[in-house]
């Protein structure tokens, strides 16, 4: 090939060799270059007249034209390529490419105007200014951001500079061609070339397009792909997609980044994203109300669009260019932003919004303490503005006119005590004034079923509230005098027929007591937490004071025992016996036998007379008023609890019955023995006898069905023993070769521990013949295990009958079957030495080499050669170049190898 009319690739072939001389980043300049110059190539632009050009003058006589430009792209390419890869290792330019991006990441490499017209001027090219200038990928722009990115590439991220990605880079010439032969041979040579696609770029163009078709959706439905992170479209994370596609677009490929920029031309910015959103709610509502009014300060916009917009205008200057072209585009130019004025609103109309809001509610209400913070009322937050109010007026020396206006309409609206305090009063205050009007009706507001518990702590820590406090605690009736005199007559009359009081009165009147269980909820009320609160405060309250609770009062006017030192289930024991006391006839006895008791309250009453003396002088008094007393309990015999008839009887005839089959009663506890649970029954008078609670008398009938059946030893080691005793055969002890193996390893820990084991366990041992020094010989292990027969090998005779062989492909079917899976587990099986030996002698006759030595696609390839061989047919390129590679390395082959070849006519 002749470069007579080439001078200027002779002419960079000598700046190439001195910017190697003189650069030490010559050659990654150089990657870089190259993949620009291959990428430029591609773009077959209609302005390019050089290189068609050179093209031409290159080319060889009778060469075909598409062949010589695949290969020639590098030669036709290379002076352009010298020159710029000279302009990228140059320290000063890229200096001045990071300062010309003026502090922002480019968009287009408009942003950085030195990159497109300095490439125009170098290359002689006037109107690649304008194609560069617009470009949004590829590897320039790649090596510009990045450029602009480490301000030049200094220090540590110069390295970073010179990465060209995957993607971008250009193609290997000998791919190129190969395609292109392809295409040729299949007539389509003018189409452009298919990626081929194999393993995970199958699963990765298959995900791409997949999140490409719920962009589309997406960006069909909002106009954009500002998406969140969080975004989902059905079941699709589209965000995090979207976020993955923006953290690798440098590295994407040039379709997938044009297909992403046709859903939307602004899906990669290098500013943020949330900026996008905002823009994009400011540009819609451009399109449905009109231009925006700067000057005005943006009057009929949202209020967070407002002050967005605003703020773009102060900051205006210091936007990307990008940025400010989408301003522009809804209105906002330079002198637009100068003109803005903030977005405001009336202070004075929504203070008197306010403060009209705050006046209705009290109206309908009564006070302003219960606008909680977060309620809402008419479509106003008054919760969080009255307490901003309230913040504010703490903070100020003299109120302001809105914070004297809320001083008349509510004067406790910003009390100097807590505001939960300030409500109850007030509910308290006017729950009390209907009651006198007789407009309450017996219905108690949400919360009152605390208000006894508020009115106790007012009148017990009366002389440590605020002077205002009391004031206003005098309306309703609590003076110091009362507050500590007649606490419980102010409760009475404020709340005696509160909820919890109320139900409490109902409870007791209908039970005898207040004993309640905790979870009690009489007609849906919380009773028995109501009372463990009342309790717990009562406690609480004579611990820190000395006095009484005075709730305590009214309850005990209910209850005299409603709060005891003891149990409550003691105490609603003792009510319920009273009850049957009182109902029964007459005192048997001792006068404390009661018909018909209840085994439960049986027990209860004998615990009582057993444990007399430790009861509490209070307990005492109550078990008198029941018939018991210290002479009493001593003589009286407490009445036997109603046992079910037979019980002990059935349980021990399951017990003989089970011995009678198995020699012992060591039974697990799961045993269930005809519908008898058996084994938790044993159980339970194991951990009686171990607590000294079983009679003697049952104890005696145990042992005599088995004199082991509570074992001073785990009871884990004798049902043991008695598995080894079952196996055990004859009277002679156990034969030599008739054990199960865990039995044998069981017997040998008992031997080599034969010292720790207490005497009845050694005495068992002896009896089987078992000694610490004894052989005990144990069962063979089979030698193999029967498996039922494989369908392979009747598919494997099948194929061999029609092929000649077992070489098949992995995923060959025979008849539906799995044949080449199973072959090859076969082959996995026969090396790991675990296959069995009649089924390696089955296939062995099937095919002597269906399980070779060497590599198994030789084997396929050497049958593929045989038949084409046998068939005398013209052998493909693919085989003649393997068969040549045998001929070269025949001296490197199996000997096995060297034979099959020999057999197939090989020379």
């Amino acid at each position: 090939m002749g470069l007579a009319g080439c001078p200027e690739v002779v002419q960079a072939q000598e700046d190439h060799r001195r910017l190697l001389r003189r650069s030490p980043v010559a050659g990654s300049a150089f990657a870089v270059a190259e993949a620009v110059t291959a990428w430029w190539w591609a773009q077959e632009w209609p302005e390019e007249r050089l290189w068609p050009a050179r093209l031409d003058a290159s080319m060889p006589a009778g060469e075909d034209p598409q062949r010589w430009r695949i290969l020639a792209r590098d030669l036709v390419t290379y002076p352009e390529t010298v020159v710029l890869a000279t302009l990228l290792a140059s320290r000063a330019w890229r200096l001045r490419v990071a300062a010309d991006g003026g502090g922002h990441l480019p968009y287009r490499l408009a942003d950085v105007p030195c990159v497109p017209s300095e490439l125009g001027h170098r290359l002689r090219r006037s109107w690649l200014t304008e194609r560069l200038a617009a470009c949004t990928h590829g590897p320039l722009f790649a090596w510009t951001y990045q450029c602009v990115r480490t301000e030049g590439g200094s220090g540590d991220d110069e390295q970073r500079l010179w990465q060209v990605p995957l993607a971008l880079r250009p193609r290997p010439l000998a791919d190129v061609l190969a395609g292109y032969q392809r295409r040729k041979t299949a007539g389509t040579e003018g189409l452009p070339a298919q990626k081929r696609l194999r393993g995970h770029s199958v699963h990765a163009e298959g995900a791409f397009a997949a999140g490409l078709a719920h962009a589309h959706t997406y960006a069909t439905q909002h106009g954009h792909l500002a998406t969140q992170r969080d975004t989902r479209v059905g079941s699709f994370a589209l965000g995090k997609w979207v976020h993955n596609q923006q953290a690798h677009a440098l590295a994407l490929p040039e379709e997938k980044a044009a297909a992403l920029k046709e859903v939307d031309p602004w899906w990669n910015i290098p500013w943020s994203v949330k900026w996008q959103r905002s823009y994009y709610r400011a540009r819609d509502h451009v399109r449905r109300h009109g231009p925006l009014k700067a000057a005005d300060g943006f009057p009929d916009t949202h209020m967070l669009t407002g002050e967005w917009l605003y703020l773009q205008c102060t900051d205006y200057n210091s936007l990307h260019p990008e940025q400010r072209r989408l301003l522009a585009d809804i209105g906002l130019t330079a002198q637009t932003a100068g003109s803005a004025r903030p977005r405001r609103t009336s202070r004075t109309a929504g203070i008197d919004t306010a403060v009209a809001c705050a006046r209705a509610f009290v109206a309908e209400h009564g006070c302003l303490a219960l606008a909680t913070k977060n309620i809402s009322y008419q479509g106003f937050l008054l919760g969080k503005w009255l307490t901003a109010q309230r913040v504010l007026a703490r903070r100020q020396d003299e109120p302001g006119a809105h914070l004297q206006v809320l001083d008349a309409i509510d004067v406790w609206w910003n009390p100097p005590w807590p505001l939960a305090w300030q409500r109850t009063w007030h509910r308290i205050r006017a729950h009390a004034r209907d009651r006198r009007q007789g407009t309450a009706e017996g219905s108690w507001p949400d919360g009152s079923d605390g208000w006894a518990t508020w009115l106790s702590v007012q009148c017990t820590s009366y002389k440590q509230l605020h002077p205002l406090q009391q004031h206003l605690l005098a309306q309703i009736g609590i003076t110091a005098e009362t507050a500590a005199a007649r606490p419980h007559e102010i409760i009475a009359q404020l709340c005696g027929t509160g909820p919890g009081l109320a139900h409490a009165c109902t409870y007791a009147a209908a039970h005898g007591h207040l004993a309640t269980p905790l979870k009690a909820c009489p007609e849906g009320f919380p009773l028995g937490r109501w009372l463990s609160e009342q309790r717990h405060r009562a406690r609480e309250h004579h611990r820190s004071t000395g006095g009484t609770w005075p709730v305590s009062t009214l309850l005990a006017a209910l209850d005299p025992w409603w709060n005891p030192t003891w149990s409550l289930e003691w105490q609603r024991n003792w009510s319920r016996v009273r009850e049957r006391s009182e109902s029964a006839s007459a005192a048997v006895g001792g006068g404390i036998g009661i018909p018909d008791l209840e085994k439960e309250l049986a027990d209860w009453l004998r615990r009582q007379c057993t444990g007399y003396g430790t009861l509490h002088p209070e307990q005492h008094r109550l078990l008198a008023k029941i018939g018991i007393t210290a002479e009493t309990a001593r003589a009286a015999q407490p009445p036997a609890p109603r046992t079910e008839p037979g019980l002990l009887d059935t349980a021990l005839a399951q017990a003989r019955a089970y011995a009678a089959e198995y020699g012992h009663i060591a039974a697990p506890t799961i045993t269930v023995l005809d519908g008898f649970p058996l084994g938790t029954w044993l159980a339970w008078q194991r951990r009686r006898a171990r607590q000294d609670r079983l009679s003697p008398t049952r104890a005696e009938a145990l042992t005599m069905i088995d004199p082991w059946w509570n074992p001073p030893w785990p009871l884990q080691w004798q049902q043991a023993y008695h598995r080894l005793r079952t196996a055990a055969t004859g009277a002679d002890g156990v034969p030599a070769t008739n054990l199960p193996r865990s039995l044998c390893r069981w017997i040998r820990v008992q031997q080599k521990s034969w010292e720790h084991l207490h005497p009845g366990q050694q005495d068992l041992m002896t009896a089987l013949g078992i000694t610490p020094h004894a052989v005990v010989g144990e069962r063979p292990a089979p030698a193999t295990r029967s498996y039922p027969a494989s369908p392979g090998l009747d598919h494997a005779r099948t194929y061999t009958a029609q092929h000649g062989h077992l070489t098949p492909d992995k995923h060959t079917q025979h008849d539906g079957f799995l044949l080449g899976r199973w072959l090859c587990q076969q082959r996995r099986k026969a090396r790991a030495g675990v296959l069995s030996t009649t089924t390696i002698e089955a296939l062995t006759a099937l095919d002597p080499w269906w399980n070779p030595p060497w590599p198994y696609t030789w084997h396929r390839t050497w049958q593929q050669y045989r038949a084409t061989i046998s068939g005398n047919e013209p052998l493909p390129d693919t085989l003649q170049r393997w068969a040549n590679a045998q001929r070269s390395q025949w001296s490197a082959l199996h000997p096995g190898q060297q034979q099959l070849l020999t057999t197939a006519s090989f020379t």
